[in-house]
């Protein structure tokens, strides 16, 4: 009669299971490897090793330049510390306290503070790339509106643009820098685009502005020739007079030599006698350069 021995069969039975349980627990082991993966923080940056499964979905740990292993539950969020400058495609919209519909490019340009990295992404749960085109844009956006409000279009178009832009970043600063979000400044990255009927207007305000200042430049080359003019008729009354003074000068002094020396009279007139004597002399006229006793 065959007799069934289990001894053999149950120690190897055994042996499979351990080797079994072994290399399924090496199998798991090598999964876990694979799933896991190498990311690289760079220079200029800090991470943010972030646990998917935990409460608040961070673990507490801030990690710098380097390489790290991220398991398969992990995600590792690099946020940068130089400044960061972004310019929206997209125009903001908003309106002025006279209903004036306004559109305009904003640019951004700020930096985080790297030890509140974590509390960045506690708040936002996201990278810096979404927060800057969601949450970011949404205040400036928020702030426009506000801002804008309290200012006719007039006072935007004369000035208010600068007054604008920096209510919102003071308000910007006052909300983001206590998360870690550090606002540089904000600025227009083109014109802004303003109505029509308000467009027409600032052209005229622009249009009788140059022709007024063309006015006053003719005006003041009138000025210039005529007092150019002024200037040589001037230069040329001295010159004649300074001429007639010199003449009435030497005239005096002239005078003076011949009243003071009577013989240069008779001097002169020999030197300019040619010589010959009148062919006809009146009566009792005396003969020239000759004294009559």
């Amino acid at each position: 009669m065959f007799r069934y021995h289990s001894s053999f069969s149950d120690k190897f039975t055994g042996k499979g299971a351990l080797i079994a349980y072994g290399v399924g627990a090496a199998a798991i082991v090598a999964a876990g490897f694979l799933a896991m993966s190498i990311e690289t923080i760079q220079a200029g940056y800090v991470g943010v090793r972030v646990n998917l499964y935990a409460d608040k979905g961070v673990n507490n740990e801030v990690v710098g330049t380097g390489r790290y292993f991220v398991g398969i539950n992990e995600k590792l969020y690099a946020f940068p510390t130089f400044n960061q400058l972004r310019s929206y495609d997209e125009q903001f919209s908003f309106q002025t306290s006279d209903a004036m519909d306004v559109f305009a490019n904003v640019g951004v340009e700020y930096n985080i503070d790297p030890a509140k990295a974590a509390l960045i992404f506690e708040t936002y749960r996201k990278g810096i790339e979404e927060i800057t085109n969601i949450n970011l844009r949404q205040y400036i956006s928020d702030a426009l509106i506000k801002h804008a409000s309290t200012m006719d279009i007039n006072a935007l178009t004369q000035g208010g643009k600068t007054t604008l832009l920096e209510s919102v970043t003071k308000e910007l600063r006052s909300k983001l820098d206590p998360v870690g979000i550090r606002i540089i400044k904000l600025s227009w990255t083109g014109d802004l685009n303003y109505p029509q009927q308000v467009k027409d207007s600032i052209n005229a305000k622009i249009e009788a502005t140059q022709r007024a200042l063309l006015r006053e430049n003719e005006v003041a080359q009138s000025k210039a020739e005529a007092e150019k003019l002024r200037v040589a008729a001037q230069g040329e009354a001295d010159a004649r007079l300074t001429r007639a003074r010199a003449e009435a000068e030497a005239i005096a002094i002239k005078a003076k030599a011949l009243r003071d020396n009577p013989d240069v009279l008779k001097l002169n007139a020999i030197e300019k006698w040619d010589g010959k004597l009148p062919v006809y002399s009146a009566g009792g006229a005396p003969t020239p350069f000759l004294p009559i006793k």
